[in-house]
């Protein structure tokens, strides 16, 4: 394999990197007022209208449109090493030699200095034209590989937008897109009544979205309107604490948040979002950015406080990851994805000590007792006095979800496009270091059918996911020894893998500081400045 290092020379303001956020997407129009004086640019940063002050309401509507084109890819394994990545194309290869390695990241630079080398491998197949049909080739893989899906913009839509506001005094026919540029980053700009679809309740919303930073409004590959924020980092990070959180919690863990979430957006660079106009989306695929008003001392010290701070390990910006309550015991990376087996990831006992009773988790029995009970961790919310941020929390540390066979078999016929006829038993073949399941059976009376991957667990037995794949399976039979319900009874909500949020907030309350609480989450890591750092 060839070496294909890339320099990437970040766009930077007042030093601070620059990042993009895709909002949302399939909108007629977009509806906006901006909270103070703005500028209107096009695609290429040229000024269409010059220092405005308005306060009426703007429309950006499109004036002609055509649509774009995307694909559907597997990636089988990713590592920042070559020899693992090229280990494990030979493998892949036996399954289809159309099998490839691409790389992705670099070297790279931030205001002429070398801050780090992110370079990433992956091993991807397939140009597939669904998301379904991905799915369906994924099981060719299996089960030495756990493949994922990712989506890649082919070719960019083309088109004409026009931007006006209320009276029609200013005016501007774009092509492609419109920027709205605040003259200060702080200047909130109003979005109403943007269009989404609740994919559980089957119906359409409409709510309005609060964002400060750039906005640019273009396009997307159906032909319809899209959003971006563009911002620096220091500012993007105040809202992804918020949105990731919520507010009212103490310093140390705001500070311990922010720590963490800045490392895995340095750290994913160009390894996101192939051929889309942004470098990250605005949910838990990558940093969850929501579009409301808020206020928060806590996170704007906090961000300040650790100005461009990341997690150090491997002489590299760590991926460092995070989870909202891990039900009490942490989860292996490697465990949950196709990634490189590292120590800094290792899923560990979420409290001072280990229990005797819960050396184990991959221990049927053991694993049993231990989702029956509420043993002492830090996200055990039982019992303690907690903001009203983690106040909704406290469900997800232990939780059950009960459906009947036959919404079961239903759930399953539509979510793995697979008939096993009358569901028996779900067996657990293989799980990781917190009990969190990697590999189940379903016994069925047509065929039995085996799942692979934590997500998948979770996505094939719920209407929308299971809380977290740590769960046991009981059932209620019939007079025949035919299942009547199965009911999950599990720890935790999310993937379990690194900070556990709640876990941390705790800890903080508890006289904990941001260097104990990352220690605790994170092995053979340290802390240093992007701004700091010129890695020759």
């Amino acid at each position: 394999m060839q070496e294909e290092i890339r320099e990437i020379h970040l766009k930077d303001v007042n030093g601070e990197p620059v990042f993009r956020i895709g909002l949302f997407e399939g909108q007629d129009f977009i509806d906006f007022k901006v909270m103070g004086a703005f500028s209107v640019e096009d695609a290429e940063g040229n000024v269409l209208i010059k220092h405005v002050e308005s306060d009426l309401k703007w429309r950006v509507k499109i004036k002609q449109s055509r649509p774009g084109a995307e694909r559907y890819y597997l990636i089988l394994y990713e590592s920042f090493h070559k020899k693992r990545i090229q280990e494990k194309y030979e493998i892949a290869r036996k399954f289809d030699p159309k099998v490839e390695i691409r790389t992705l990241g670099g070297d790279l630079f931030l205001q002429g200095k070398k801050i780090d080398n992110n370079t990433k491998y992956i091993l991807v197949h397939g140009d597939y034209p669904s998301e379904l049909t991905a799915k369906k080739n994924a099981r060719r893989f299996q089960p030495e590989f756990n493949p994922k899906v990712e989506k890649e913009t082919t070719r960019p839509p083309q088109g004409e937008l026009e931007v006006f506001d209320a009276e029609y005094e200013y005016s501007a026919e774009p092509e492609l897109a419109v920027r709205i540029v605040p003259a200060d980053v702080n200047t909130k700009i109003h979005l109403y009544n943007i269009r989404s679809f609740d994919e559980i309740l089957q119906k359409e919303l409409h709510r309005d979205h609060i964002y400060n930073g750039t906005l640019e409004f273009r396009l997307d590959n159906q032909g319809n309107l899209m959003a971006v924020s563009e911002l620096p980092l220091e500012t993007y990070l105040k809202r992804v604490i918020y949105s990731e959180i919520g507010t009212d919690l103490p310093l140390e863990f705001s500070k311990s948040l922010a720590i963490v979430s800045r490392s895995e957006i340095m750290a994913r660079i160009q390894h996101k979002h192939l051929g889309d106009p942004y470098d990250f989306c605005n949910w838990g695929h990558c940093l969850r950015y929501y579009g409301d008003d808020f206020e928060d001392e806590n996170i704007d010290k906090a961000v300040q406080l650790t100005r461009g701070q990341v997690i150090m390990a491997q002489e590299r910006i760590t991926d460092a990851y995070f989870n909202l309550i891990c039900g009490g015991h942490t989860e292996d990376a490697s465990r949950v994805w196709e990634i490189d087996e590292e120590p800094v990831f290792h899923g560990k006992y979420d409290w001072k000590e280990v229990p005797t009773d819960f050396t184990s988790l991959q221990d049927e029995p053991m694993v049993q007792k231990w989702i029956h009970s509420r043993p002492e961790a830090w996200c055990n919310l039982r019992g303690r006095r907690v903001p009203e941020s983690l106040e909704k929390y406290k469900k997800y540390f232990r939780w059950e979800v009960s459906y009947t066979r036959s919404e079961l078999e239903d759930i399953v016929r539509r979510k793995t496009g697979e008939d096993i006829g009358i569901l028996f038993d779900i067996i657990p073949i293989q799980r990781g270091r917190s009990g969190r399941l990697k590999e189940i059976e379903l016994m069925g009376s047509l065929k039995n059918y085996r799942i692979r991957g934590e997500l998948n667990i979770r996505e094939a037995l719920s209407y929308d996911y299971l809380e977290s794949s740590c769960f046991v399976v009981e059932k209620e039979l019939d007079d025949t020894g035919t299942p009547i319900t199965f009911s999950f009874v599990g720890a935790g909500q999310g993937h379990g893998v690194g900070m556990c949020k709640t876990g941390g907030a705790v800890m903080a309350m508890e006289g904990y500081n941001v260097k104990q609480i990352l220690e605790h989450y994170f092995e053979n890591c340290t802390i240093q400045s992007i701004y700091e750092m010129d890695r020759k």
